[in-house]
């Protein structure tokens, strides 16, 4: 049983289109125990329609009224979803570590948790957004240094945190898949499908990076549909087509934009392949990979991994040649390590134990 409020600060909540908000309503959702005690603190709730019984209140970027809901919530453990942009136009939410600094002054047993779901990297002094990226990354310092817990999803962003923090032994946890698996592999895999799926900047630079290896699958008949799934965007859709214009075949090439979860599935359940860029760098903060891995969807790379979950995906030059049997071994494989690493219960499971097993601070 939750002895304590748990106050979890994100954006915005499902059904609104936000990665970090759905992997915030998620992870409530999978929660290890009794979640009674949970109320959300969102930048906007507008037009949500979701029956619940949480508590989700709104505070823009109003910090004011986010000190004084924490104020109100007393003694309660803070679970922050930080990403820079998801709380300022420019990624620079200067008043954020102020509010909290206040907060936990107010009620020294409070406890601050803060999940960094993004970081600012080292951008050269000429970038037009260097000294955005320096305010960004002073934030991060000042969160960092007043959080009680800090956790994150890549190996470079733990390097970062210990950097710019005194913390040490940093939890890095790979994100579970956005999309939920409703068609558990009832269908029959169809090899020649392939799927491009994620964001429209995403997208583009997939089709970038596999745009010889589409044209030759096209050419041998390796590749006989082409699904691309996810947001139009104006300024990405217009790059992504000046491609696919040119392809051998463009009539195979299918655009879907944003679909339901459940219709996402459908698709990731009955396709063979799905093309990624997810490298050793990136590949723990994913969701689209952990989605590929969920639903068996075998991850095509343009070189080869020895790591796992990465381990488990075909390079472009071996997708024509690579046997059934082989490809069922790594399906199968994918989804065993999803199941035992980072699906949503494991996740909640661990983020649970790792606030319980905090100590509580004196008064």
């Amino acid at each position: 049983m939750q002895s304590r409020p748990l106050i979890i600060i994100s954006t915005r909540l499902p059904p609104q289109i936000c990665g970090i908000g759905t992997f915030s309503w998620l992870l409530h959702r999978h929660w290890a125990g009794d979640t009674s005690a949970h109320r959300f603190l969102v930048v906007d709730d507008r037009g949500n329609d979701r029956p619940t019984a949480t508590e989700i209140s709104e505070f823009g970027t109003d910090w004011t009224m986010l000190g004084q809901a924490l104020n109100e919530a007393g003694s309660a453990d803070v679970l922050l979803h930080y990403a820079g942009r998801a709380y300022h136009r420019y990624g620079c939410p200067t008043q954020l570590p102020r509010v909290l600094q206040e907060w936990k002054i107010n009620f020294p047993t409070a406890r601050l948790i803060i999940f960094f779901h993004e970081l600012p990297g080292r951008l050269p002094v000429l970038s037009k957004h260097y000294w955005l990226n320096i305010c960004n990354r002073s934030i991060v310092r000042r969160l960092a240094t007043v959080a009680d817990l800090v956790i994150t999803n890549t190996q470079e962003h733990v390097r970062t945190l210990e950097k710019l923090s005194s913390h040490r032994t940093i939890p890095c946890l790979p994100v579970p898949s956005n999309v939920e698996n409703v068609a558990e592999f009832r269908q029959q895999k169809v090899r020649t499908e392939f799927v491009v799926f994620g964001l429209p900047y995403g997208r583009w630079q997939t089709l970038q990076s596999f745009d010889q290896d589409i044209r030759g699958w096209q050419q041998n008949g390796t590749l006989t549909n082409l699904h691309l799934i996810g947001p139009t965007d104006k300024k990405f859709d217009i790059r992504s087509e000046a491609l696919l214009g040119t392809y051998p075949k463009p009539e195979v090439v299918f655009r879907h934009g944003a679909l339901s979860p459940k219709q996402i599935s459908t698709f990731l359940s009955k396709a063979q392949f799905a093309l990624t860029t997810a490298d050793e760098l990136t590949w723990s903060k994913s969701t689209t990979l952990m989605s590929f891995l969920d639903h068996g969807c075998v991850a095509v790379t343009k070189t080869k991994f020895s790591i796992e979950p990465l381990s488990f995906s075909v390079t472009a030059d071996n997708v024509p040649s690579i046997l059934d049997a082989e490809l069922q071994t790594k399906s199968d494989a994918g989804r065993h390590w999803y199941r035992a690493n980072a699906d949503w219960k494991v996740l909640a499971g661990k983020i649970a134990d790792l606030i319980s097993n905090l100590p509580m601070r004196d008064s």
